[in-house]
Formats: C-alpha cells, structure tokens, sequence
C-alpha cells in the first residue's frame, strides 16, 4: 500500500513536471502559445529520431527558434538542475545529519567560482572550447575543492560529518577569498560584471551542449540514491545503528561524497552558484511525507525539478526585457519558506 502511495505521488509530480517543461517554455517576455509549443518540440524531437526536418510553415520561424534554441534547453536544463541540487541536498543532510547541511557545504561552489572567474578574468582557458571553457573552469574547480576538503576531513581511514562540515566551511572561505580578490583586481569591467552574474546564478547562457552532462549524471544518481535510501535511514537513526544494521558506514558515506560532488560541479558549472534548493526542498518534502528516504529521494527530485523551472520562469517575466539572476530568487523564496516551516508548522529534522 505504501510502495502504490509513492507510486501514485511520484507519477502526478512527473505529470507536473511534463506540464511544467511545455508551460515553462511557452512564458516569458514573449509569449508562446502552448500548442505552438508542443508542436515545435514535437516535430524538432521527431526529427532527430526520423532524420525529417522539414519546415513548420505555419508557425514563424523566429517563434521555433525561441522555443527550440532558446526556451527548451534552459528549462530542461533547469528541471536537471533543481533535481540535481536536490539530490545533494537529501544526501548530504543523510551524510551529516545536520539539518543546515546543503550541497554547498563542502566548498564546490567556491571552488566552481574560482575556476569560472580564472577561465573569465584571467584567460585560463582552452581556445578550441570556446563557451565550455567557463563550465571546464568551474567544473575543475569544483572537484579541486571535493579533493581538498576529502583529503583534509579524513582521519584514521574514515571521513567523519562533524570534520567535513568544518573542512569544507574553511576551505568555502578560502577559495570566496580568492575569487572575491581576482574580481577585486580585475581591470576589465565587463568581465568583472560577467563573473558577478555568473557567480549569482541563472539559466539565461543556456545552450543543449549544456545537458549531455546532467543528463549522464543525474539519472544514475538518482538510482544510485534510491538503491542507498535504506541505509540512510539506517544512518539518520545514528552510526551504532547502522552498523548493527549491517550497513557499511565508510561505503555509504564515500558514495554519497562522490554523488553529491559530481551533481553539485556539474550544476554549478553550467549555472553558477543557486542557492538555498539543496537547502529547502529536501525540508519542505521530508515535512509532508516523513523521513523516509524510500519515499523522500523520487518526491524530493521531482519536486525540487518543477520548483526551478517555475522560479526560472519568475527571473524571466517579473522585469521584462531584462531578467532576473535565479539564485537571488531562490534566496527570496526559500529563506521565508524555511522560516515559515520552522515558527508555523513547528518542523524538525528527524
């Protein structure tokens, strides 16, 4: 019964999320109508399958570029994103029982950061991949950081929370210190500016040579997550219990670092540091379904996808032309939202 509940929510949030991806497209400064849109993906995606691109006559040909070109990579790549970061999240407050614990709390967005604003500002980039140097830049600084923070938190063999926690919030500050300084001494103020939008967060520069990686990522993390949700809820009820459960603390716990590792670079990457979705979601879904992480891994990514195509779709339409940078609203939706569970509905971290 409980196995065909889950079932059931997971199956109405993956019909939202369908949903979201045709709305999402079809909104924004210049608005689509949804039957164009499902028609303009529909004969774009038949013909790469069928090698038939003949021309939509009666749909112009400036409207099937914006929903193909511009529109559908940024909000797939923004449902890949907000699963991404959510999966992180549930793992990493799995990892340390720590109810504060996010995606970032290992350092790989400042050291995303620092690769992003040395491949901008300094020019520490490989000329044949052009754009890509910027996500190469942030993506190797991202599992630089990992590394560092893996290498100083363990001790003994084993890689304890409270030691991560406190590795990678000293290894956070060190690399924001030397981003904050390369951007400080910059002398060009366009690519200053360029780095201070990137490093705020948004989907705007999305382009489908940004999926491939999402795409081979967060799938088999999510699996991978599913597969682990018994012994993390071994983990939640402390280590003597998981070990007497027969669960491999040192196995776990490795996995989950690298999981998280690759989902949180590979979402910074490719665009930039947005906030508070590995913070939030996975409390805001564990507050209605419970603690188990069974039932908490499929609602929690599907959930965090829809949340930010729909946030997505506010930066883009609340200032028309101009748009907003998604990691500023997510940081005004979801510190109320934590605030509101916590006084309102008096939740707890279980």
């Amino acid at each position: 019964l409980e196995f065909r509940r889950v079932l059931f929510r997971s199956l109405v949030l993956l019909g939202l999320l369908v949903v979201s991806v045709i709305l999402g497209i079809g909104l924004g400064p210049v608005s689509i109508r949804f039957s164009d849109v499902y028609r303009v993906m529909f004969h774009r995606l038949s013909g790469i399958f069928t090698g038939q691109t003949a021309p939509l006559e009666s749909i112009r040909e400036s409207t099937q570029n914006i929903v193909w070109f511009l529109r559908a990579p940024r909000v797939l790549l923004g449902a890949l994103i907000g699963a991404a970061l959510t999966l992180s999240g549930v793992g990493m407050q799995a990892f340390t029982k720590n109810p504060l614990a996010e995606p970032y709390v290992l350092g790989i967005s400042s050291g995303a950061s620092l690769g992003a604003v040395l491949a901008m500002l300094l020019g520490v980039s490989v000329p044949v991949l052009g754009k890509l140097s910027v996500s190469m830049g942030a993506f190797a600084g991202a599992l630089v950081s990992i590394l560092l923070v893996y290498l100083l938190a363990k001790s003994r063999g084993s890689v304890t929370p409270i030691r991560l926690i406190l590795v990678g919030v000293a290894v956070s500050a060190m690399f924001q210190a030397f981003t904050n300084y390369i951007v400080y001494t910059a002398p060009d103020d366009a690519a200053v500016r360029e780095a201070t939008f990137w490093m705020l967060g948004g989907l705007g520069s999305a382009e489908w040579e940004d999926l491939p990686l999402l795409l081979c990522l967060v799938p088999p993390a999510f699996l991978l997550m599913l597969a682990l949700s018994k012994s993390l809820n071994a983990m939640m009820m402390g280590d003597s219990s998981a070990i007497t459960l027969g669960v491999n603390l040192n196995v776990v716990r490795n996995l989950l670092i690298v999981i998280t590792a690759l989902l949180t670079a590979s979402s910074v990457a490719v665009s930039g540091c947005i906030g508070f979705v590995g913070l939030v979601i996975p409390h805001l879904v564990r507050s209605v379904v419970g603690p188990d992480h069974r039932k908490l891994v499929p609602l929690a990514a599907l959930f965090g996808a829809i949340f930010l195509i729909w946030v997505d779709v506010g930066a883009r339409i609340i200032k028309p032309p101009a748009e907003i940078p998604v990691g500023i609203l997510t940081a005004f939706l979801g510190a109320p939202l934590f605030l509101w569970m916590i006084k309102v509905r008096r939740y707890e971290f279980q």
